[in-house]
């Protein structure tokens, strides 16, 4: 999903621009299978014209852009949300459940076609989504469950849908460019909490399980002693990018191990250039090739800075995905997924480990990467009380066309007594 302040990155098409009388128009997206986000695989589908004249513009470029973007993620999340409602109108156990499912298919049909109408008389232009590959799989698992093991899936993973779909509608509440979307993202908001939580409870009730409503709630804040430590703001509050990074749910093909948000760091597009990566993280030059060899010719990272005291644990989880198990130059072309922790102000060097390179992705991948490691848990003791810098990233080795990308989350600092 889209979120106005989720991510650290942007994209490279803009589907907007601002002519010389103020209108707004769009331009259909070039999407570019080797560089293009899972952001942009909802593929546009304009009319026969390259520009189209805004019709009821937004009162300016901003609040233009936040509508366009908002109407399009979520005329697709809408589109996934109906497709795993009508599995479970025959799927499901219980009535109530059936119910509530046709209410989604009805409610989210109406709103997906009144967004489309808008989309088309605001800004000029058609668009159909269309799901990606991990979106595909997640479908094809749940077609082939059935009864309870069908309900507990089926919720769980609405349930999340939820979320994401609440945490972007309370901003549009406000950001939103039109008086009716506004108006449409407080129904959303309000609906899907209703239907989260009712979910939620027959999750508990009948099943003696449930999903971490935390993603709900924007003021989400620190678990562990890392402030923002799964994203579940929707956002990097608390954190610093280098290069590429973006906030994930479920609908990425990976689910989060915290809540409902992940932090993707990215070798995709919108990289930082090999010799500029650890300057820029604070990492003298060579660092990472203590713990790998080859060229690094781009990459990405996230940065936190965090205090401690000594005999604290931190921890998180990651999942290092690739691409570059296509390559014909695998063996030279070995992109890793790192982390390194450095106490400030301390002579001591920084502890430099890598996570994984692309031998040890054995898993197929839900996502639009084609290998993963699967989601596996880091852990270290700190020593020395004080205040750290951590750096977690991912590079590519060599070429720039086949990428390799880092999920993470569940970041916790725990304490020893």
């Amino acid at each position: 999903m889209f979120h106005s302040n989720g991510s650290a990155s942007t994209l490279t098409s803009d589907p907007l621009s601002l002519t010389s009388n103020g209108l707004a128009t769009a331009t259909p997206l070039t999407i570019d299978p080797l560089t293009t986000s899972n952001l942009a695989l909802r593929t546009l589908k304009s009319a026969a014209s390259d520009v189209y004249a805004a019709v009821s513009a937004a009162p300016d470029e901003s609040a233009a852009r936040f509508d366009v973007r908002y109407l399009q993620e979520t005329i697709g999340h809408h589109m996934m949300a109906i497709d795993m409602a009508e599995l479970a109108l025959d799927r499901a156990v219980n009535d109530d459940l059936r119910t509530l499912a046709q209410n989604i298919v009805d409610t989210q049909t109406e709103q997906r076609e009144t967004m489309q109408t808008w989309l088309k008389d605001w800004y000029g232009f058609d668009f159909e989504p269309e799901m990606n590959p991990g979106e595909e799989r997640m479908i094809k698992e749940l077609s082939v469950m059935r009864g309870a093991e069908f309900e507990i899936n089926f919720m769980q993973q609405m349930t999340m849908h939820h979320m994401a779909g609440i945490n972007d509608a309370v901003p549009c509440t406000a950001e939103a460019g039109h008086t009716e979307l506004k108006g449409l993202c407080n129904d959303i908001a309000s609906a899907q909490t209703r239907e989260a939580e009712q979910m939620q409870q027959w999750l508990r009730d009948r099943y003696q399980t449930g999903v971490d409503m935390i993603g709900v709630s924007p003021d989400a804040d620190t678990e562990g002693g890392i402030a923002n430590g799964s994203f579940e703001r929707g956002n990097f509050t608390g954190w610093s990018a280098v290069g590429h990074a973006d906030i994930q749910t479920l609908d990425y093909g990976v689910f989060p191990t915290d809540g409902a948000f992940q932090a993707l760091i990215s070798t995709e597009s919108e990289t930082v250039r090999g010799i500029d990566l650890e300057p820029m993280l604070g990492l003298k030059t060579g660092t990472l090739s203590t713990i790998h060899s080859g060229d690094i010719s781009e990459g990405s990272a996230l940065q936190l800075t965090f205090d401690a005291q000594a005999g604290d644990t931190l921890t998180f989880d990651w999942n290092f995905l690739t691409n570059e198990l296509e390559s014909t130059l695998v063996g030279s072309n070995n992109d890793f997924a790192f982390a390194t922790l450095q106490s400030i102000g301390s002579n001591q060097q920084p502890l430099v480990k890598e996570l994984a390179d692309i031998h040890e992705t054995p898993n197929t991948s839900r996502t639009m990467i084609t290998n993963e490691s699967g989601y596996q848990t880091f852990s270290q003791r700190i020593d020395t009380s004080g205040t750290y810098t951590l750096n977690i990233g991912a590079v590519n080795i060599g070429d720039v066309l086949f990428d390799s990308n880092l999920l993470v989350d569940n970041f916790k600092l725990t304490s020893a007594t």
